[in-house]
């Protein structure tokens, strides 16, 4: 039911410049407007308006959500002593593969004894049911893979990538230059790699799925994202596009991580950035175009960028929960809202 319910949403082809991407409809776009918002919330602290925001986004969706949001609203509730909530959303979580790190191990802390007792006695029924249909296989090949690619991982590389991208995108760069040919060569040859590792990756999702927690531990998950956002093969997003688009609906990669897909393809052909995602300053020279531009991001379901006014800072009303901090508007949401 929940794949039939992800493949009726509606979807519409787009073509800026040379980059395919697709919209998604209003209940994807309005589910992470009210996600987006209990996640920003809760990291800064204003607990009782994200565990509204949570509770909200989760009652009002019927789609796939990832573990992520449910052990985020876990953690939020335990803050506001609402316990029984806390153990629906983690046994959500859990259930769904989410696995916790260590050092947040010290955060789920149940005082009720009612509550204390649950959770001891399901914990670990919850974890076996999470991982029971994990690849280890799978998982072993992305781990390799990620040592081979570690030699990439360099200053030399990163600088190389950013100083490349910058001369696509400005006409006056000369593309002639010695500077500029072995800049690029490091990146055609590290093209080639990804290429090679992102086509058995492919072979794999064909066969077994898109990568998830349900599948694969969180890091394997990670590798595998990674490389398909290296794929840069796949220069217009044509080949991966509606892999990428059922990945989202159903909740296995963000907003986030779909348009910093496609302004990475759109910054290497050429056609210049569509969302400007990641935040990188790029977003600071938009002026009137901010509007148009984040227009683009609602219609993928991504929350817009918000430019501090010339004083520096815009302080929100005043929080309805009077123990919260105030929320500052941030010039930029340099650090995303998404794990995923």
């Amino acid at each position: 039911m929940k794949l039939i319910f992800i493949l009726c949403f509606f979807v519409v082809l787009k073509i800026s410049g040379q980059t395919k991407y697709s919209t998604v409809d209003t209940v994807f776009i309005n589910f992470h407007k009210n996600i987006s918002a209990a996640e920003r919330m809760y990291k800064k602290d204003s607990l009782m308006q994200a565990y509204a925001k949570f509770d909200n986004a989760f009652d009002n969706y019927k789609g796939e959500i990832n573990p992520i949001h449910f052990f985020n609203a876990s953690l939020c509730a335990l803050s506001i002593k609402e316990e029984y909530k806390a153990l629906r959303f983690l046994e959500i979580a859990i259930k769904g593969g989410y696995e916790i790190d260590s050092s947040k191990m010290a955060d789920v802390i149940f005082y009720n004894q009612n509550t204390k007792k649950e959770y001891n006695s399901n914990i670990a029924k919850w974890k076996k049911e999470g991982i029971a249909n994990r690849n280890t296989n799978w998982e072993n090949e992305l781990y390799g893979y990620y040592e081979d690619n570690k030699k990439f991982a360099t200053p030399a590389y990163k600088t190389a990538f950013d100083f490349c991208t910058k001369c696509m995108i400005n006409p006056s760069c000369n593309k002639g230059t010695p500077d500029f040919k072995s800049k690029y060569k490091m990146i055609k040859d590290k093209r080639k790699v990804d290429s090679l590792v992102a086509n058995d990756l492919i072979k794999n999702i064909t066969q077994y799925g898109f990568p998830n927690m349900k599948l694969l531990d969180k890091h394997a998950c990670g590798f595998a994202r990674s490389i398909l956002m290296n794929y840069d093969s796949d220069i217009k997003n044509e080949l991966l596009n509606d892999m990428f688009v059922k990945a989202l609906l159903a909740g296995q990669i963000s907003p986030e991580y779909y348009a910093t897909i496609i302004d990475r393809r759109s910054l290497l052909n050429g056609s210049g950035m569509i969302f400007y995602e990641p935040n990188l300053g790029y977003e600071k020279t938009l002026g009137k175009d901010l509007v148009s531009v984040n227009e683009k991001r609602n219609s993928i379901g991504l929350y817009p960028i918000v430019i501090l006014n010339a004083v520096g800072a815009k302080v929100k009303e005043k929080p309805k929960d009077p123990k919260a901090p105030k929320v500052i508007e941030e010039k930029s949401v340099k650090v995303g809202l998404y794990d995923y």
